[in-house]
């Protein structure tokens, strides 16, 4: 028997509840409570936040704008000149997780693998070598770039 598809709670998502009763004529510097949020969904909010974050993909898709939280209050529009600090707060996240993934992979017991396990590791450590690889290089790149704007006074 097939299984039923997904079905909303109610009329429409949960996320387009918050981006249409909240978030689509926000501005800059609005800040969207828990409070709001849970009047909104009709339910505590805190309790499972994940429409949140499709919601802000849709802010970002559709307005330009983007959501930081705000530790126990909600989550606030920033304003366009913030953009670049949070997606590079997120870069070093991302290359602190990356120097995690190696780590890992270098502390790995490969005398302890059968051998379709070893397999595995194999193809997914090149897979990860390469990925850690072409990143370091786009980053000197970008340096480089960066270097090179910052001497003629247009960073």
């Amino acid at each position: 028997m097939a299984k039923p598809a997904f079905q909303p709670l109610g009329d429409k998502p949960e996320w387009r509840k918050i981006y249409d009763d909240l978030l689509d004529e926000a501005d800059y510097g609005t800040v969207v409570t828990y409070a709001q949020l849970s009047t909104v969904l009709g339910r505590d909010f805190e309790q499972q936040r994940g429409p949140i974050y499709r919601a802000r993909r849709e802010l970002g898709n559709m307005r330009l704008r983007w959501l930081v939280a705000v530790p126990t209050v909600g989550y606030r529009v920033i304003a366009a000149n913030e953009h670049i600090h949070v997606a590079d707060d997120h870069k070093h996240r991302a290359r602190r997780q990356m120097t995690r993934m190696l780590e890992v992979s270098r502390a790995t017991d490969l005398a302890k693998l059968n051998p379709k396990e070893l397999d595995f590791f194999d193809h997914q450590n090149r897979i990860n070598m390469a990925l850690a690889s072409i990143t370091m290089a786009h980053e000197q790149r970008i340096q480089r770039i960066e270097a090179v704007l910052r001497a003629d006074g247009k960073l």
